[in-house]
């Protein structure tokens, strides 16, 4: 996490601190769409879709993660929506899916 995200965490009367909350609240319900779309990867049965709902998820935590100090989760984000759009190998998608998810998890226990 950067200083702003620890600066976020801290104060709740930072500028951010409300997006911050909003941002964490969310993590759970996109980690329950990134756990489905990991066992239907895992299925083999039709990807297509699972890969499409990993890619939107990702999309939205890779524009707004970095902005609140969540830096590694913001890149990973990224990374995962690149491995969706490029169609990379299941294999390749859930090493990088396996991280992400980590990284999510973790705003959810704070």
């Amino acid at each position: 996490m950067t200083a702003v995200g620890l600066w976020v965490g801290q104060n709740a009367d930072h500028p951010l601190a409300r997006a911050d909350r909003m941002f964490r609240m969310a993590a759970g319900e996109r980690l329950d769409i990134l756990n489905s779309g990991w066992m239907q990867l895992e299925s083999g049965h039709d990807p297509a879709p699972a890969r499409n709902d990993i890619r939107i998820v990702a999309h939205k935590i890779a524009g707004v993660a970095a902005s609140l100090g969540h830096t590694r989760l913001g890149e990973i984000a990224d990374e995962v929506e690149q491995l969706c759009t490029k169609d990379a190998a299941p294999k390749v998608l859930q090493r990088a899916l396996r991280e992400f998810m980590s990284l999510l998890a973790e705003l959810t226990e704070d």
